[in-house]
């Protein structure tokens, strides 16, 4: 008890000060992170975007196998835009717009964009197709490849690891 009969309660809570200490610690944090998960979404933007093209052949092989017709894969250049359709009679199935490619490098290996799996499951081998596609991020070194090979398997990689005997390697 205080002495002109007034009693003193004890206060909870932040001060202004331990509030303003408290944010400009969290800033200063916020501040030296960035950077480091703009790397990070970069990189998920490819694996993203690798998987999502792989999803879209992996889709054209099945149809050829389900509907036992050749089925086509098409990619737009520069893009992780493509399209999954028979060829005879053209009838579009699937497509997909590569959202969130921004800042991707998408290539192939040669001018071609297309490839065709026959009833089987195979690649459609009297033309030539496209066989590799390249993602890369213009931020980071992350690469991926998808590899379509003659027998119809597909596959996803990582171009730049060199260790013999690693699973990721192309």
């Amino acid at each position: 008890m205080l002495r002109w009969g007034l009693r003193r309660t004890d206060v909870a809570g932040f001060t202004l000060i331990e509030a303003l200490v408290t944010i400009s610690i969290l800033a200063l944090i916020t501040a030296f992170a960035a950077p480091s998960f703009e790397g990070i979404l970069a990189n998920f933007r490819v694996r993203t975007s690798a998987e999502a093209i792989m999803s879209g052949l992996q889709l054209a092989r099945i149809e050829a196998l389900r509907r036992n017709q050749p089925v086509s894969f098409t990619l737009t250049t520069g893009t992780a835009d493509w399209a999954v359709a028979t060829v005879s009679p053209s009838s579009p199935i699937q497509a997909s717009k590569g959202n969130g490619a921004g800042n991707l490098s998408i290539a192939t290996n040669s001018d071609q964009t297309a490839v065709t799996f026959v009833s089987s499951g195979m690649v459609d081998a009297s033309g030539s197709h496209l066989q590799q596609i390249d993602i890369s991020s213009d931020l980071t070194n992350r690469q991926l490849r998808i590899a379509v090979h003659n027998g119809g398997q597909l596959q996803l990689c990582d171009p730049t690891i060199t260790i013999s005997g690693d699973p990721r390697t192309c």
